[in-house]
């Protein structure tokens, strides 16, 4: 009773700021709500909309139809092309809209060979438009769906497929009417983190000049000053947050749930035009979305004076920071994994669980204002006991904890699930203390999963944009800070370490989820 109370208490803290924001969110000046109305809320609206469907559309395309063509079909570069279509999720989105920003600026030399050649510059590809932001986040999200796609693919084998295919059913008619809904749960989750991901992004659609709600929020509480506005707003993205998740949900209700197949899918050679056409669309998505970013980087790079190059100041800020929210939810998710694994069957503990890692469908936005608005109010009713409790460290690491405790909650129960009971049992019958069978055979066989589960959130925390930003104490810049405040004074240059170093360590929970899954490492079902 006891355990389960005190899970209970850590869940509804790290969920106090929303549910504060929800029943408390202030009143915002009638004037400011005049002026956001008649100037900015449509428009803002529309293009939220516009990305929105834009890139969900998108990420489906390119997620669902490059998982079929890695799966279902053979053709020159497959093997290196699997695993680097997975590659373009290590790139911030904002790193990579500054990256093809500066790559497509007027003075570019792309620019400078189109106008050499007579081409007419009204013709050049303008990316600081609403459909480069919509390009540029598909580009960035689609893996997503592609590694859920895959997955759920190399699991179920190709019985069914081949089945439908034998009553007669083409290839597409077959494809739609058993794969498609077969895969549903794969494909409808990976939609659900790109479009929650589209809803929070804000670096790259200021790198982009687009307003949406999330950097209304931003313009409401730093450009215009008033917290009670943003508050406003903040409530008002939760509210289209829920909207999307049931959405996702009414869509999900009538899911077909497929056993594991019988055989391993087998791979139909392509020759000839078609062949050539997968590897070339491959192959363009490999170069736009993994080779140039990393190319371009490289090139800005100043190697002769790296070690002045790299922000270290900003390195120790991001290291402290991210390595408290990830012991933090690794602790905590150890917690919720050990009891409920000793109470498998309990439903308080499964809602406890579920209300704590709520805070990863809330964009970073829109959390930062939680906090801030929740512990500003606090100060305000404990008086000098609390002074500082909303501008400090603290506040930070709880918006990112909040933010990205599920992470921590799902990796840290595979990390316990690998810890079978009758390891423990064996040990106990060696005649093994219980203090020696968690030194002995415990630690080394959670060791692994734990130091992944750390990583995850570690890189997740790094990466964070507009939580950071609004929260960060003075002096406490963070790399996504550097890249940021740099690219925003167009020093795409002194922009590339940070950058560089934030998607080399993207990379990490990438190779974590190839491994992991369904990727690379994962066995094919056999016969």
């Amino acid at each position: 009773m006891f355990q389960r109370g005190a899970l209970w208490g850590a869940a509804l803290l790290l969920c106090a700021p929303l549910l504060f924001l929800a029943l408390r969110p202030g009143e915002a000046p009638p004037e400011l709500w005049s002026h956001l109305r008649a100037v900015m809320l449509p428009e803002v609206l529309r293009q939220t909309g516009v990305l929105l469907v834009g890139v969900g559309a998108g990420a489906l395309l390119l997620g669902i139809g490059f998982a079929w063509l890695v799966v279902r079909h053979e053709f020159p570069g497959r093997r290196l092309l699997e695993p680097m279509l997975a590659v373009p999720l290590a790139f911030p989105a904002y790193v990579l809209a500054y990256i093809y920003v500066a790559g497509f600026a007027f003075d570019a030399p792309l620019a400078s060979y189109w106008r050499g050649i007579g081409l007419p510059a009204a013709a050049f590809p303008e990316v600081r438009s609403l459909t480069g932001a919509v390009l540029l986040l598909t580009l960035t999200l689609y893996p997503y769906i592609y590694l859920l796609m895959r997955a759920s693919l190399l699991r179920q084998g190709s019985t069914a497929y081949e089945a439908a295919r034998t009553l007669g059913a083409g290839p597409w008619a077959a494809f739609i009417r058993v794969v498609l809904p077969a895969t549903r749960v794969a494909w409808l989750g990976g939609l659900g983190l790109v479009l929650l991901e589209t809803l929070a992004d804000f670096g790259a659609m200021r790198m982009l000049g687009r307003d949406t709600l999330t950097t209304l929020v931003l313009q409401s509480w730093i450009g215009l000053g008033s917290l009670a506005l943003a508050a406003q707003l903040a409530l008002a993205m939760l509210a289209a947050v829920v909207l999307v998740l049931g959405l996702l949900l009414a869509l999900d209700r009538r899911r077909v749930v497929p056993a594991a197949g019988s055989r391993p899918p087998e791979r139909h050679r392509l020759s000839g035009g078609r062949a050539l056409l997968a590897t070339a669309a491959a192959a363009s998505v490999v170069g736009f979305g993994v080779v140039w970013p990393f190319a371009q980087l490289l090139l800005w790079v100043p190697w002769p004076d790296l070690a002045t190059a790299i922000p270290w100041a900003a390195v120790r800020s991001t290291v402290l920071i991210a390595g408290l929210a990830a012991i933090a939810s690794v602790l905590l998710g150890l917690a919720f994994a050990a009891v409920r694994r000793r109470h498998p069957a309990d439903r308080w503990l499964a809602a406890a669980e579920s209300v704590a890692g709520l805070g990863y469908a809330v964009p970073g936005a829109v959390m930062a204002v939680a906090v801030f608005w929740f512990l500003s109010s606090t100060e305000q009713a404990l008086g000098p006991f609390a002074a500082g409790l909303s501008t400090g460290v603290l506040a930070l690491v709880l918006a990112l904890l909040m933010r990205f405790q599920r992470v921590g909650l799902t990796a840290t129960a595979a990390a316990l699930a690998a810890l079978r009971p009758s390891l423990m049992q064996s040990a106990a019958v060696l005649g093994h203390t219980p203090r020696q069978r968690w030194w002995r055979v415990g630690l080394p066989v959670l060791q692994p999963g734990l130091i992944a589960a750390f990583l995850l959130v570690f890189v997740e925390v790094m990466k964070e944009l507009p939580a950071t930003l609004m929260l960060r104490p003075f002096g406490w810049d963070t790399l996504a800070i550097e890249v940021y405040t740099r690219t925003s004074e167009g020093l795409w240059r002194e922009a590339s370490v940070p950058a560089l170093m934030l998607a080399l360590v993207g990379l990490l929970p990438v190779l974590l989820l190839l491994r992991d899954g369904g990727a690379w490492s994962v066995r094919r079902p056999q016969a």
